[in-house]
């Protein structure tokens, strides 16, 4: 494959989409087969599904731990996940929020919810800061989150 062929394969839209809605199906897939008689889902059984989603749809990335300097160096090479969460809090500013493994079914369920601005509401609420005021108006505008509340929850 030459540049041009990767390039046009990995602009293809519709073929992106079409996998996100792949993962989509398949975590739910998963979510399905991994409940019993009452219900009651087995844990962990669909989140490499929706780690890969997440992924793929650009949510979240990997990285190391390299900024933590006081850390022994095997520790920073550890991979983190991390989500996206650029200019939520401030302007040009490259950001992120580490997650943890128990995370992330929270950050897919955010996400499906509202895929533009379901990240950063997660973000918001995991760092305990609510965003700078023109991010708060294009969630607000959506009526999807109700950033009162959550900021009401904040401040308990």
């Amino acid at each position: 494959m030459n540049g041009k062929e990767a390039e046009a394969f990995l602009d293809d839209i519709e073929r992106h989409e079409a996998c996100l809605e792949y993962m989509r199906g398949a975590v739910e897939a998963d979510m399905a087969i991994s409940e019993d008689v009452s219900g009651k889902r087995s844990d962990h059984e669909a989140e490499p599904q929706m780690l890969a989603a997440l992924l793929m749809a650009e949510v979240i990335f990997l990285n190391s731990h390299h900024w933590m300097k006081e850390w022994p160096e095997g520790a920073r090479k550890m991979t983190s996940l991390n989500v996206i969460c650029n200019d939520v809090f401030a302007w040009a500013s490259a950001d992120a929020e580490s997650i943890e493994y128990k995370d992330i079914e929270d950050v897919y369920e955010h996400w499906i919810k509202d895929p533009d601005w379901g990240p950063a509401v997660w973000c918001i609420k995991k760092r305990g800061m609510m965003p700078q005021k023109p991010v708060a108006d294009k969630i607000a505008e959506l009526g999807i989150w109700d950033l009162d509340e959550i900021a009401s929850k904040l401040q308990e």
